[in-house]
């Protein structure tokens, strides 16, 4: 699958996920959904994520994976302006916002909140980005109770690159971040695979957490907005 435009390829597959598009929402089937997910992506073990299983589900939809860890498939639950809440058939909740991974639940160790300090290159045409550009932002971690904690990070643009997500070949520019939380002497790098032509986040690798490793996000359906 290889359309030509990449707002008309994202429309597309955005197509059954519309009713989740504006204001704050829960889809009124969620409650009954979650059985249905666990099926499809969990009925035996390593089960392939295939297209037609994605175009099943009425909902946006990414996929999540920890580490070395089976690969999950979350829904999306709700819209509160740009911040995106995925959730996982055992009720992991995963919030996204311009791609960035802004607070999480569920996990042995979660993010309660992210504020930005600065514009978040992320939400600023990642994909034009021509030099290093850097970025604030303080998280709450429950683990530790470490709240408002500064992280600085550095956005460099590594090039062109094309990958793959389930059938759906992209193009895309791979941006390098690299984060310092000098409070708890953490550092770290995240990846963001961008749409070549608006930016949009089909991929990322994101740590989330010192406790274990990053999560590896792949964009199966975009949300509609």
């Amino acid at each position: 699958m290889k359309p030509d435009r990449t707002t008309g390829r994202r429309q597309f597959i955005a197509f059954g996920a519309a009713a989740l598009a504006t204001g704050c929402q829960t889809s009124p089937l969620l409650g009954n959904f979650y059985e249905a997910v666990r099926f499809l992506a969990f009925g035996q073990p390593d089960v392939e994520i295939t297209r037609q299983l994605i175009d099943k589900i009425p909902y946006a939809s990414i996929s999540a994976k920890i580490g070395r860890g089976p690969r999950s498939l979350l829904v999306l639950g709700r819209m509160e302006r740009r911040d995106l809440h995925w959730l996982s058939a055992d009720r992991a909740t995963v919030v996204t916002r311009h791609g960035r991974v802004v607070a999480t639940a569920g996990f042995p160790e979660n993010i309660r909140a992210t504020n930005s300090l600065s514009e978040d290159p992320l939400g600023e045409s990642p994909h034009r980005l021509a030099r290093t550009v850097g970025f604030s932002r303080t998280v709450d971690i429950d683990k530790g109770n470490h709240y408002g904690l500064p992280i600085e990070s550095t956005f460099t643009p590594l090039g062109a690159a094309r990958i793959e997500i389930v059938d759906l070949e992209l193009e895309t520019v791979l941006v390098e971040e690299a984060n310092s939380a000098h409070a708890v002497d953490w550092s770290f790098h995240n990846y963001y695979w961008v749409d070549k032509l608006d930016g949009f986040v089909w991929k990322s690798v994101q740590h989330v957490a010192r406790s274990f490793p990053p999560i590896e996000i792949e964009v199966l359906k975009p949300a509609a907005i």
